[in-house]
């Protein structure tokens, strides 16, 4: 079984959505709204770490940015709310050439996969559904927008998730923060998949001959003893 798990968890591809400076940036954000970004700033350094690991024994990194969020790259349906919803409008008025760039703390490689997506949920762009063959890992931001987005859609289209709890987040002002442990602790976990935080999920070498490398493994939640291959089933 432990050997099952290894193979299976070392096979998912990782989905990490919107680590853009539009996410992220000082610049982006919106005093006057509350909306602070400092928190993610905090965690895009983990999720390049965790990425780094995750390619480094063979794991698929897919990196999904949003378009420039401004109306002429937005659906009609996004573009109806903004236009009737003064208070739901989000358009990006400044900077606009770099609202999907990566930041300098992101590292993507030649064998990574870049998606671009014009709606909340990474599904909208087809190609993701092609790449996944049942489950994935996600991580992210925003958790309690296009994160929770992406899990809701995968999961109607059938989909297993594996959500890494830490390395998702949200933004600053605290009816976000409150959104996002609410979504890891009641609705994620309940509903849409398992929630894993990184001292859940990490690697490790196993001590067989046929694997003599770095491992994908999964930590069960209730010992934090490593699965690997010469692990009791």
């Amino acid at each position: 079984m432990a050997a099952e798990i290894n193979q299976m968890l070392g096979k998912l591809p990782l989905v990490i959505i919107d680590p853009v400076k539009g996410c992220s940036d000082s610049r982006f954000e919106i005093p006057e709204w509350g909306l602070y970004f400092s928190k993610v700033r905090d965690v895009l350094p983990k999720i390049n770490s965790f990425a780094k690991k995750h390619r480094e024994c063979g794991g698929q990194v897919i990196w999904v940015k949003p378009v420039p969020w401004v109306e002429k790259y937005l659906p009609d349906n996004i573009n109806k709310l903004y236009n009737e919803n003064p208070d739901a409008r989000f358009y990006i008025e400044d900077y606009v050439d770099e609202y999907n760039d990566f930041p300098d703390v992101i590292d993507v490689e030649a064998d990574d996969i870049i998606l671009e997506k014009n709606s909340y949920s990474a599904f909208v762009n087809p190609k993701l559904s092609k790449l996944l063959s049942y489950s994935y890992l996600i991580a992210g931001v925003y958790a309690d927008g296009c994160v929770n987005a992406t899990i809701i859609d995968g999961w109607s289209r059938g989909f297993f998730t594996y959500i890494i709890s830490d390395l998702v987040e949200s933004m600053d002002i605290e009816v976000k923060q409150i959104q996002k442990r609410n979504l890891i602790t009641q609705m994620w976990p309940l509903m849409y998949g398992h929630v894993r935080a990184r001292a859940h999920v990490g690697y490790s070498m196993c001590s067989h001959d046929f694997c003599q490398r770095l491992c994908f493994i999964l930590l069960p939640l209730n010992n934090g003893t490593n699965w690997c291959c010469s692990s009791p089933s």
